[in-house]
């Protein structure tokens, strides 16, 4: 571990009873910086930002995840209340699934403001909405979710997930749901507004050449296990582990 590293996990195991689903895992990712985790469905992948996030409470988490030096374990459902938004936020698949229909754009942003004791700052917001490229803020604002496209709803994620200035994003398979044109756009909104923001970033995905896209360096999982990791050059272009070139052939001959 380095003092410029934002995020740790070191020696990280999770188990459902018996079963484990990730297995000694060790990385860590520098502040500022992109980091992809790939791998099949299963793979642990989900899992390990899901325990970072403070959402797997059922489960046996041994070894240390560090977020700004902060062991997760030793937090509470008051201190993780607090974090959640403000210092560290997660972009799921489905964007859809957690927007409420009858709930107005707006109406999503100050409810978030208000649960952090923030005053509600509408050029804050549409500041925020211009610079994930929704432009028209203000018919923005008074649409309802199922009113926006499926690239539009994911755009509008990303800024819920960043209004706040979070230092830390975990993003969970956040284009899978979006078809191929619409998921490069989004990719590349991401890594512009982290970068902005300077933001740390963990993104999940089952596709390697969408990490490539967006991250500085990647991880591949397999069955639990962390196989390989390094640099986005390094891993593209010289893969250690035999998993990892399936992972690349099979992009290959999509291609």
């Amino acid at each position: 571990m380095n003092k410029s590293d934002c995020i740790v996990f070191d020696k990280v195991t999770i188990s459902y009873g018996a079963e484990q689903a990730v297995r000694d895992v060790s990385f860590s990712v520098p502040n500022g910086e992109v980091f992809a985790i790939v791998g099949e469905s299963g793979s642990g992948k989900s899992t390990l930002v899901r325990a970072a996030f403070g959402m797997l409470k059922q489960a046996t988490i041994s070894g240390q995840i560090l977020l700004n030096g902060t062991d997760v374990s030793t937090l509470s459902d008051g201190d993780w209340r607090q974090l959640r938004g403000t210092k560290i936020s997660m972009i799921f698949q489905n964007p859809s699934a957690y927007l409420n229909p009858n709930r107005t754009v707006e109406n999503h942003f100050k409810d978030l403001f208000r649960a952090h004791d923030e005053s509600y700052d509408v050029s804050r917001v549409i500041d925020m909405l211009n610079l994930v490229h929704l432009t028209d803020g203000e018919r923005i604002l008074q649409s309802y979710p199922f009113q926006l496209s499926g690239g539009m709803q994911q755009r509008l994620a990303i800024a819920l997930s960043l209004i706040l200035k979070p230092s830390i994003v975990f993003a969970d398979e956040p284009t899978s749901a979006l078809d191929m044109l619409v998921q490069a756009s989004v990719l590349d909104l991401m890594k512009e507004v982290t970068q902005a923001l300077g933001a740390t970033v963990i993104i999940v995905t089952h596709n390697i050449k969408a990490a490539a896209r967006i991250a500085n360096s990647i991880g591949v999982m397999n069955k639990g296990q962390l196989v390989e990791v390094g640099s986005t050059e390094e891993v593209m272009a010289f893969p250690k582990d035999e998993y990892t070139r399936i992972l690349l052939d099979s992009v290959m001959k999509v291609v």
